[in-house]
């Protein structure tokens, strides 16, 4: 009797291991995944290229365009030759204003977030429309799509998924839900993607990092992903339900409030540079992965006066968002989707005149 128990027990044992061995989150240097580098030239105006790019094909060419410092950039792909520059006004009839918090670019049209406006300009530069975005209700007091310059727009049907950010939570804002906008502009009507703040979040009041979350859109599974800076967890919203997903790394986050200072008739929100925090989510369609930065130690002046060492990862969910990789970056590094793979922004490694851009291959992700 004792044999045939160790016998089964053997048998258990040997029909475990694969699925454990499935389960298995790697632990990965950014160099593990990567497969090839593009490098895209920048002219000595272009202070920085970012990493917000859509990929688009036209006459069976290739393309990579951007919009940066009021300029629309245009790159050949995968050759990275800088092929049209077309400059948009500030003012005037075809002006767009001068802080542009987002853009989306699809066909020959791009669209602005600026000052509250969204504004529809041909590729060229000439304005078509100005429509006001949705006004928030009393209890959110003033609407904000303008809080960081990278505010991302996806598309849902004939309508723009656009987020209001708080620059800052208040008490008030604990009990709002309508952060997220489905906005339709040919009608200047919207609808709500509701959901709240956690209610711990009232430990983070007056912090100019914990107010403001993430969101991307899963194509796939018609999902809003939101990411709070100050949670482990990535909210997902479906049609019908809402649900959280772990997505932390292995290492405890410190999450630190930061403080205010009165100078003079204003409020100085000061954060702390040290703390831990969550940043972009992101969905892949072509991998089908869901990406999330996860900065547990800064990298920055003070940390390393502490006699800390920087340590930033990408977080790598499956297309069921099971975690199955933690990718150690040098840095808090941005990227973008293509048909070709995803690309992220590892910065000048030839010369200051071109910006290199990694090509990650997450099918090396327990092969």
């Amino acid at each position: 009797m004792r044999k045939l128990g160790y016998f089964f027990l053997l048998i258990l044992a040997i029909s475990c291991s694969p699925s454990e061995k499935s389960r298995e989150v790697q632990i990965l240097d950014l160099s593990d995944l990567i497969i090839d580098t593009l490098y895209l030239e920048k002219d000595s105006l272009t202070r920085n290229l970012g990493s917000n790019f859509t990929f688009f094909e036209k006459e069976g060419k290739e393309y990579l365009t951007t919009f940066q410092g009021h300029k629309l950039l245009t790159y050949s792909f995968p050759e990275g030759k800088l092929i049209s520059k077309v400059p948009f006004e500030i003012e005037g009839p075809d002006g767009i204003g001068s802080y542009i918090s987002g853009s989306f670019l699809e066909d020959s049209l791009i669209h602005f977030l600026s000052n509250g406006k969204w504004i529809t300009a041909t590729i060229e530069g000439k304005v078509l429309s100005r429509v006001e975005l949705p006004e928030a209700s009393s209890d959110r007091q003033v609407s904000n799509y303008s809080t960081f310059p990278s505010n991302p727009i996806s598309k849902i049907g004939n309508k723009y998924l656009v987020s209001d950010l708080p620059y800052v939570l208040k008490e008030s804002m604990l009990g709002y839900e309508n952060w997220l906008i489905k906005f339709d502009p040919k009608t200047s009507t919207q609808e709500y993607v509701k959901f709240k703040y956690p209610d711990y979040y009232s430990g983070f009041m007056d912090d100019s990092v914990f107010g403001q979350y993430s969101q991307s859109y899963n194509t796939d599974k018609n999902e809003i992903l939101i990411s709070f800076p100050a949670t482990d967890s990535i909210l997902v919203i479906s049609e019908n339900s809402q649900k959280w997903i772990s997505a932390a790394p292995k290492e405890k986050m410190n999450f630190l409030r930061g403080t205010t200072e009165e100078r003079g008739e204003y409020i100085v929100f000061l954060p702390n540079h040290t703390s831990s925090m969550h940043a972009l989510v992101h969905y892949d369609p072509i991998s089908k992965k869901t990406l999330r930065h996860s900065i547990v130690i800064p990298n920055n002046k003070l940390t390393k006066e502490e006699g800390k060492s920087p340590l930033i990862k990408l977080l790598v969910l499956d297309e069921n968002y099971q975690k199955e990789a933690e990718v150690i970056l040098p840095d808090q590094l941005g990227g973008f989707s293509t048909p070709k793979g995803y690309y992220m922004n590892i910065g000048y490694t030839r010369t200051e005149d071109e910006v290199a851009f990694a090509r990650i291959d997450f099918s090396k992700i327990n092969p």
